[in-house]
Formats: C-alpha cells, structure tokens, sequence
C-alpha cells in the first residue's frame, strides 16, 4: 500500500520495471496487457517520464488490451488509441506490437485469440503465457468471465464488449489491480462485502494489488 496515489503507482512502475527487463532478457520480448482507466493512464505517463523507468525496453514490448467495446482501431475512445498516443509514440514502440481488439468485427474474438497464439506458442511451455496485467476498477474484469470451450478471448454480453478470459489471465505472470482515490475506496468497499467479486486466481503467477491509504481507509483525505 502507498500512502498517496504517487507511491501506489511508483510501486507498481518498479514492479513492471523489473518484469519487463527480465522478461526481455529471458524471451527477447515483453507482453503487457492494459485495461484502460484513468489511473492506468497516469501509470503510463509516470512509466514513460519518470527517470527511473527511462530504460524499460519499449521497443521490445508488445502491448495488448484486455478488453474493448465494439469500436474500430482509431477511434477516439478505443485503448489502444490512448496507449498509442501515451506509450508507444514517445517510446517507439513499432506498430506490430500493438494489438487492437478489433471489437466492432464479429470475429473479433477467435481473430484476437489467434493473434495471441501466434505470438506465444513460440515461448518455451509453461513460459507461454502475457507477462504483465494491468487492471483498475471493473469489477466485471476483476471477476473475469469464463469461456466453457477454454478459449483464451470472448465475449462479454453484458457489457457488449470482447474480453480476455479468465483462463489466460490466470495464466499471466503477474496481474497487478490499481485502487487509487475515490475509484479505489469504493472498489474496496465493494469487495469487502461481496469477496466473490474478484474471480481471478493465478496458477502460477502472482496477483498484486496497489492501494493508496484513501482506498484503504487509512486516510479520510481524497489525494489529488
């Protein structure tokens, strides 16, 4: 836990800071998948101007989405729009290692899936696996959702959007949830209700959370 909102996401810039150089190292490359909120996009923007995390290798990073609505890549509000815009023009990321969901498609699930395979199959077994998740505070992604076939991407009526199933999320090698201000109390509230709430449970791989006192309760002050 962080006392403000800058100590959580510093917390959790040195986590994928240590991941993503490792990883690269190990497999030459580092799969990232990014739900988009607000506090994901203040993690980013502390990733890519932050002295500290200067040398995270972004040009061996592939970026991926958790889930998207039915838009086409381009439009204003996709995520991939935004982790263009924040990570991968200031960091140089090339353009195939960014992944948009092609949410608007009716394929867009199995076609995602593929994609996904294509470029892990490669990986030594038990390696094969996204490297890094970053959640904030959907509880619909916290809870995940379940494809009875085993696929690794569906599709979620409820929120009309295209998602990465429970299956591979477990798999990943670390998921961290970011809880900060008024979002994070309430996400925390909820869950200290209804526990059930969060469905993901890592196989191997670890689930972090990152929490500032304000979402804690440990502070009465909202920090900015």
């Amino acid at each position: 836990m962080g006392e403000d909102i800058e100590a959580a996401l510093d917390m959790l810039a040195a986590d994928l800071f240590v991941q993503s150089t490792g990883c690269v190292s190990s497999f030459g490359h580092f799969h990232l998948a990014l739900s988009h909120g607000r506090a994901q996009e203040r993690l980013v923007m502390k990733l890519m101007t932050d002295p500290k995390y200067r040398s995270i290798p972004w040009d061996r990073t592939h970026i991926w989405s958790v889930a998207e609505h039915g838009l086409e890549p381009g439009h204003p509000d996709h995520s991939m729009t935004h982790w263009r815009e924040l990570a991968a023009e200031p960091g140089g990321i090339p353009d195939e290692q960014l992944h948009a969901i092609h949410a608007h498609r009716p394929d867009a699930a199995s076609t995602y899936e593929r994609e996904l395979i294509e470029h892990l199959e490669w990986r030594e077994r038990g390696h094969d696996r996204l490297d890094f998740v970053v959640l904030g505070d959907d509880l619909e992604l916290l809870r995940g959702i379940d494809d009875p076939m085993g696929r690794l991407v569906g599709s979620s009526e409820q929120a009309e959007r295209v998602m990465l199933t429970r299956r591979l999320l477990n798999a990943t090698r670390t998921i961290a949830i970011i809880g900060i201000g008024h979002p994070g109390r309430k996400l925390v509230d909820t869950l200290r209700a209804d526990r059930d709430r969060v469905g993901l449970s890592p196989e191997v791989g670890t689930l972090r959370w990152y929490l500032d006192a304000y979402a804690c309760r440990c502070s009465e002050e909202e920090p900015q």
